[in-house]
């Protein structure tokens, strides 16, 4: 996007603008993607080093916040045309999906031998912290305005 356009010249980004819509999403996942990539590698080479079970176990923490943050960017991404009001039924569906995926996952590996819970916890939540943060990080710099400048209060 050029200085001179877009949100910051008065023309409004907004649904009908599928294009920048893809890319605000696409930068919001690069954004945030690789970062906890990063951490989810370096929380592997830190487990390695207590055992290959704990290494194990972050990887399989990092795959799962990965796997499901990048699944809810993409159902806000293929949901954004909506109306919000079903954007809001399907982003809460898949809440509760993953969820769901998650408590079976810890129903299945609860007993496992070949799981050590603190290094995936650990994992898991500071892989969560960092998608966090730099999806924030990712959303702050795309500049989207909640209205357009050139609009009047009572409008």
């Amino acid at each position: 996007m050029t200085p001179t356009s877009g949100p910051l010249d008065g023309t409004s980004v907004g649904p009908s603008d599928g294009a920048g819509q893809s890319d605000a999403f696409a930068e919001l996942l690069r954004g945030a993607f690789r970062p906890t990539l990063a951490a989810g590698v370096l929380a592997i080479i830190v487990a390695a080093f207590s055992d290959v079970t704990a290494a194990g176990s972050a990887a399989l923490g990092a795959v799962l916040v990965l796997g499901f943050f990048t699944a809810s960017l993409l159902v806000m991404k293929r949901t954004a045309h909506l109306p919000p009001t079903t954007v809001m039924a399907v982003v809460m569906i898949t809440y509760t999906v993953k969820v769901v995926v998650l408590g079976v996952v810890m129903f299945v590996v609860r007993g496992a031998t070949w799981l050590n819970g603190y290094a995936a916890g650990v994992t898991i939540t500071v892989c969560a912290l960092v998608w966090l943060f730099f999806e924030m990080r990712a959303y702050k710099r795309l500049r989207i305005f909640a209205f357009s400048p050139g609009e009047k209060a009572g409008a």
